[in-house]
């Protein structure tokens, strides 16, 4: 009796991590622009929230391993990260390198799905104003998958040809 309770026990974990296989792969594969968009501007306002306040690195490190990639945090820890009294912080700058861009979240927000990567972007005017200074063209996020979860690889101004700059 105890060998069948045993095996019984062993073929329901067995189930029972399947299952839960098979939800992380419809979760990975459901992300959607809603999703994309989400991602991208909580993103941002963790790096932005980095020149509140000193802390340590790790602290930094870990709040935007969250949100970007081991390589796009390196970076950016590298070239935006700095000691003062205290700890470590951010100093903000409209042109400072790894940032994620002041996007609008409006019809002008685009995001496109393609060849395994989220591509999110707003082409910009010299007509725009607001808080953050642009150049003219395409800034644009790259999303992609690292160790099954959606972040953010790279930061750029230039569209792949597959990539359609147009409505959604």
């Amino acid at each position: 009796m105890g060998k069948k309770k045993l095996s019984l026990l062993f073929f329901i974990l067995v189930l029972v991590t399947a299952a839960c296989g098979q939800a992380g792969q419809i979760q990975a594969s459901g992300f959607t622009k809603d999703n994309a968009l989400s991602l991208v501007k909580e993103a941002f306002q963790t790096q932005v929230s980095l020149s509140e306040k000193p802390q340590s690195k790790n602290q930094i490190e870990e709040k935007l391993s969250q949100y970007l990639t081991h390589s796009l945090t390196e970076g950016f820890m590298s070239e935006n990260v700095y000691e003062v009294d205290g700890g470590y912080i951010t100093f903000g700058s409209d042109f400072a390198s790894h940032y994620v861009p002041y996007f609008h979240y409006d019809d002008s927000t685009r995001a496109q799905y393609i060849d395994g990567k989220w591509y999110v972007w707003e082409e910009r005017t010299e007509d725009e104003e607001g808080p953050v200074s642009s150049i003219n063209g395409i800034e644009a996020v790259v999303l992609s998958e690292e160790e099954g979860t959606w972040k953010v690889s790279s930061i750029t101004y230039e569209l792949p040809e597959s990539v359609q700059p147009t409505h959604d």
